[in-house]
């Protein structure tokens, strides 16, 4: 059977069947939300039956002729940062440009092409993209997927048709997230630990994530302390990678703001009450911090990890 969309997207998935099947698809889409929702299984899901000779109205047929290749289709294309970079590459979309000005493989079907995350194009990879926004390919369905929309170029938004995914409500993704994560304890800790997001969810208890975090916690709180100098933690925290490292910061000073501001801790971290009462500019000054350190990984700045995290810590002391 092919792969359906997760049960919180069935709202999204039915408002695109119905322009399909009155044949008003746009030929470029913009899907939006955090990061660990399903949007790119949304988009695999689409792309499948875009191509696919029999779609049902949950997606493609499975059986057909175009479902055997999967996502190895000749008329489905995917554009990523290549391998090792944070940025994709004008190149990358000026290929894109010739796909769209070929004739589909299929006989009367469509190309499709998705980009991913569209949020690491900059501006001159973005302006390439532009024109074919603007004159589309009649065959061709452009599916851009971002976590950050508001980093992409307004132009770039605006010739796309938007569509929100939101975190789920509670009680759907715990009833998803139940079939991998058993123990119930576990699965709302991970659940509440990613903020709501099902897929992030999974991902960190797979990856034991969850425990690595509270090492950190419980280091951050030794520093703090005096049961650890400055040096000792950065060792510790050096073994983590940097994107995983300013996850878990920017999470625990959005939750460390919320708390402060409403004057009381019961959703923090237990390491982390200790600085409920911290003023919440100073609280306010490293989440702003967080964010930008994680904004210059994603645009591909190489920072050096030791020197920004004794600064971001020196900061905070």
């Amino acid at each position: 059977m092919s792969e359906t969309v997760l049960p919180w997207h069935i709202a999204q998935w039915q408002q695109l069947e119905t322009l399909r099947e009155s044949d008003r698809l746009p030929h470029a889409l913009l899907l939006s939300g955090p990061e660990g929702i399903g949007k790119r299984r949304f988009a695999r899901v689409l792309m499948r039956a875009l191509v696919c000779e029999s779609p049902t109205g949950e997606g493609a047929c499975g059986n057909c002729r175009a479902c055997h290749f999967e996502m190895e289709h000749p008329d489905l294309h995917t554009v990523t940062a290549p391998e090792g970079k944070k940025q994709i590459a004008v190149d990358q979309v000026r290929e894109l440009v010739e796909i769209c000005n070929k004739t589909a493989h299929s006989s009367g079907g469509r190309k499709v092409i998705q980009i991913y995350p569209a949020d690491a194009m900059n501006n001159s990879t973005a302006n390439a993209l532009l024109k074919t926004l603007e004159e589309p390919s009649g065959d061709t369905v452009i599916i851009l997927i971002s976590d950050a929309p508001a980093r992409l170029l307004a132009t770039i938004r605006s010739r796309c048709r938007q569509m929100a995914f939101p975190v789920p409500e509670r009680s759907l993704a715990l009833d998803w997230l139940r079939v991998m994560i058993p123990d119930e304890g576990q699965c709302m800790a991970c659940l509440d630990e990613m903020a709501g997001r099902p897929l992030a969810a999974k991902a960190l208890f797979e990856e034991d994530g969850l425990a690595l975090r509270r090492q950190c916690d419980e280091a951050l709180s030794a520093w703090a302390g005096g049961q650890k100098t400055l040096g000792d933690t950065v060792e510790l925290l050096l073994e983590r990678d940097l994107e995983f490292l300013l996850e878990w910061l920017t999470q625990r000073f959005h939750a460390l703001f919320r708390a402060a501001m409403a004057g009381q801790g019961a959703q923090l971290a237990a390491p982390w009450l200790q600085w409920v009462s911290r003023p919440a500019t100073d609280i306010s000054r490293q989440l702003d911090a967080s964010l930008e350190m994680r904004a210059q990984v994603q645009r591909g700045v190489a920072l050096n990890k030791r020197l920004a995290l004794e600064s971001f810590l020196i900061a905070w002391a």
